[in-house]
């Protein structure tokens, strides 16, 4: 605990992470939870924090002093800021199952969710040789339900066909995928036989292009701005040249301000042309980087409910 309280000082804020581990697997105290979810939450670690920091909030005693209530209350602040960061998982897996998540493994404790980034995430469940897996897309805030089955064995009553049904089904986007080691990976067997899993979402937009989009919507636009104003200096000059070939006005059109008011209103007519040019060029250039941009790279849903609309989905 020394130890890690000096990595504290020191600014080596993972080494103190590493170092409360240690203590939590010798003593599994408070102490030892509340450092780790507070030291996960200050690397950039929200999922874990928000695992450290509820079971901190578990088990901690009820503040006596004034040090203590102020330590809980600035416990309680990093949780709540941790979880507006995550998403949770809510995995239903067979009793005995190994369950990971993209890789991970996690332990299912009663029910509970599970926190995890914003985004898309694999599960998996396997025992004995049989495995599930499902693909489920968790938003920022919200809670996802993912059910994990495997099929019956080759041959065993019920199967259609001699193949088990499919593995895995999750919840507002969840895709079920091979229950066991003979049928092709990310694919799920049903009674019509095996069928594609669906296709992963599309890669997210390159920032370069959405930066050059936008930078040519707002140079155009600046071109459009200042081909106005000059529209409009060229046609106070015709304006004035017209006005200085006397009272009949220009109706003598060989004369030297005539053609110069002539010279200056065809001029204004052209600043004018390409001017509303770029603005249109400049607004075709901003919409189509907004639909690159939003535009789903995966499967959406739209949910209709009391409170209004609701789109979920991978952009």
């Amino acid at each position: 605990m020394a130890q890690a309280h000096a990595a504290v000082d020191e600014g080596r804020l993972a080494d103190a992470r590493d170092l409360w581990m240690a203590v939590w697997k010798v003593e599994r105290s408070q102490v030892a939870a509340c450092n780790l979810g507070a030291l996960s939450f200050r690397l950039g670690e929200a999922p874990a924090a928000v695992r450290w920091l509820s079971l901190c909030k578990e088990i901690m005693r009820k503040p006596r002093t004034p040090g203590e209530r102020e330590l809980y209350e600035s416990r309680l602040a990093d949780l709540a800021r941790a979880r507006q960061l995550v998403g949770e998982l809510r995995v239903v897996a067979p009793a005995g199952a190994a369950v990971t998540i993209d890789g991970e493994p996690v332990e299912l404790e009663d029910g509970e969710p599970v926190p995890v980034l914003p985004g898309r995430h694999v599960v998996r469940a396997s025992l004995n040789g049989r495995a599930a897996v499902a693909e489920i897309d968790v938003p920022r805030g919200g809670t996802r339900e993912v059910t994990l089955t495997f099929a019956a064995p080759s041959g065993e009553p019920g199967a259609a066909g001699g193949t088990g049904a499919a593995g895995g089904t999750g919840a507002a986007g969840g895709t079920g995928a091979a229950p066991d080691a003979a049928a092709e990976p990310g694919a799920a067997v049903g009674a019509g036989g095996p069928r594609p899993s669906p296709l992963p979402p599309r890669p997210g937009p390159r920032p370069d292009v959405i930066v050059g989009g936008v930078g040519l919507s707002v140079t155009l636009a600046a071109l459009g701005g200042v081909m106005m104003m000059a529209a409009e200096k060229k046609e106070a000059a015709g304006r004035a040249a017209a006005r200085a070939a006397g009272p009949s006005g220009c109706f003598r059109v060989t004369w030297p301000m005539c053609r110069d008011s002539a010279s200056a209103y065809g001029d204004m007519r052209a600043f004018r042309t390409v001017g509303v040019a770029a603005f249109v060029a400049g607004g075709a250039a901003l919409g189509a980087t907004l639909t690159y941009a939003l535009v789903p790279r995966g499967q959406a849903e739209l949910t209709v409910s009391a409170e209004g609309i609701a789109v979920t989905g991978v952009f």
